[in-house]
């Protein structure tokens, strides 16, 4: 019996340190494997980092690309007396022909969407010199400006006619209007706008062709309206 006792006494110990080394040596192999995942994961980490900053870099060479090549093409279109690059990047800088520059964009370097603010505030406020030169700039600097619409081009239209001055930037402005959006609710003001700015400019010819034009297709109109009262004017006038 004492035997037996002192036998099992001794078989426990033996067994207790077996199971417990097991588990040691399970530990060890676990932190191993998280060892090495972790060092998997930190180089991963590290080469996507890499890849990251790789495609900043070479994003950042697409648009040098783009700049470079925009304005290659306005320089070789300006050598050949060609119109330039309708990209906004490529856009060289336009001076307006007038007494008083009142958008000074070199100075404010003004984003589109401020210089239509800007434009049809002015507008609103009857401005028409201030507003017809912000729109006209607008047109020069970003003509691929998304909102260039043909309420657009008709506001800079009435703006430079009521200016009093820019009768080219009037016929141009309607021009765009007619030839873009021919059914345009805009359409039959801009063909008057567009024939009182040839009487301004004593093109009577032009004026006369218009107002038979009216008479024929938009006699109940209210442009023809103020067109025929015109010309009974012109009329009245030469009978004097």
């Amino acid at each position: 019996m004492k035997k037996t006792i002192l036998a099992t006494c001794l078989i426990l110990p033996l067994v207790s340190s077996c199971g417990f080394e097991k588990e040691i040596a399970k530990i060890e192999h676990k932190a191993i494997l998280i060892n090495k995942y972790e060092n998997v994961a930190l180089k991963l980490a590290k080469e996507n980092r890499e890849l990251h900053a790789e495609v900043k870099r070479l994003e950042f060479e697409i648009q040098k690309l783009k700049q470079e090549t925009g304005h290659k093409t306005v320089a070789h279109a300006d050598d050949h007396g060609a119109a330039p690059s309708r990209g906004i990047a490529s856009v060289k800088p336009v001076a307006l022909e007038v007494k008083k520059d009142l958008v000074e964009f070199k100075t404010y370097k003004w984003s589109a969407d401020d210089m239509v603010k800007m434009a049809d505030k002015e507008f609103k406020a009857k401005n028409f010199e201030k507003a017809a030169q912000f729109y006209t700039s607008l047109v020069n600097y970003y003509p691929d400006y998304k909102h260039l619409d043909d309420e657009f081009y008709f506001k800079a239209g009435i703006s430079a006619y009521e200016s009093g001055e820019h009768h080219d930037w009037t016929l141009k402005h309607f021009s765009v209007l007619m030839e873009k959006w021919p059914t345009s609710q805009y359409f039959r003001s801009a063909k008057l706008w567009v024939a009182l700015t040839h009487m301004k400019m004593g093109e009577k010819q032009k004026f006369f062709a218009t107002v038979e034009e009216f008479r024929k297709k938009y006699r109940n109109t209210n442009e023809w309206k103020i067109l025929s009262s015109y010309y009974e004017n012109i009329e009245e006038k030469t009978n004097e």
